[in-house]
């Protein structure tokens, strides 16, 4: 791309994702202000260009700050994350991962793609690795033919830890990553974490409306807060960051909303059932590239 193309480019950007990507912007920025800065560039409007490159490079970094139940979370590169929290809630969560990552049967290895490939506390803070290039559900909204494969993702890993006798009690947006380029998964932190049918102990104070009222009633680890909170966090994803979802029936099959709005108990059948709606919804599965 030369000066003038990019010139273009930048004024007639409505967003910063026109232009930027969310794990490569820096690199992006650096390449294009190399390109149109009036120091090496003598085309009309190539100040403004930079100026408005500027804005979107600080609304990439915006979208890259992340806070979850611990405290700030930091992307410092496409497949590494540094959890800069509280440290016992850091620890806490170590120790849940850790316990998942010793199991050796064969469903556990399978479903442990789900799981970081490494996390291991360096000084004060968390490193938290995985092995291709990651982009957090934090700040990010979805088509629906996304959304829909995204969600039986979790659900699988929601079925499973139950089926290996735990409830995380903590999804949300920041808890998870899509890996664009496998169509897979990634749950990044294990703070809620309890045995199946245990007393809670803790749950997201962030997201403290999405938990169902049987949370505060019973106080127990059960599957239907699990299932629940995967339901919020994909309505959240396709645009509602209030994790409701009645209004995204003007812009969303609105079978596939009612289904996502009401309660389901188990997370076996309810992936069973929801894979039942997709298919009668869209048809036949078909892959559907993410580009981001």
């Amino acid at each position: 791309m030369n000066a003038e193309d990019l010139l273009v480019r930048i004024m007639t950007a409505s967003k910063a994702e026109d232009l930027l990507t969310r794990n490569n912007y820096r690199k992006e920025y650096v390449n294009y202000v190399k390109l149109i800065h009036p120091d090496v560039c003598s085309l009309a409007g190539a100040n403004d260009a930079v100026e408005k490159l500027n804005a979107y490079k600080e609304e990439m970094e915006q979208l890259n700050k992340i806070e979850d139940d611990a405290g700030l979370v930091q992307q410092i590169d496409d497949k590494t994350f540094l959890c800069k929290g509280e440290r016992e809630q850091l620890l806490r969560s170590l120790e849940n991962y850790s316990r998942l990552m010793k199991l050796t049967d064969d469903s556990s290895r399978h479903f442990q793609k789900y799981l970081p490939t490494s996390m291991k506390m360096e000084g004060e803070y968390l490193r938290i690795s995985y092995s291709h290039r990651v982009v957090s559900f934090s700040h990010l909204t979805l088509p629906q033919e996304h959304v829909s494969w995204i969600l039986s993702r979790m659900l699988e890993f929601t079925a499973w830890l139950h089926q290996i006798g735990y409830c995380h009690a903590g999804f949300n947006p920041e808890v998870f990553c899509v890996v664009p380029e496998t169509h897979g998964i990634v749950c990044l932190s294990f703070y809620h974490m309890r045995p199946m049918k245990s007393k809670l102990n803790t749950v997201s104070g962030k997201y403290l409306d999405w938990y169902p009222q049987i949370v505060f009633d019973k106080k127990q680890a059960i599957a239907y807060v699990d299932v629940s909170l995967a339901q919020r966090t994909a309505l959240y994803l396709l645009g509602d960051k209030s994790g409701n979802g009645v209004k995204l029936k003007k812009t969303c099959n609105e079978h596939l909303i009612n289904f996502l709005i009401a309660p389901h108990y188990e997370a076996y059948q309810t992936y069973d059932d929801y894979r039942q709606l997709l298919r009668s919804i869209f048809g036949k599965p078909q892959y559907h590239e993410l580009n981001i």
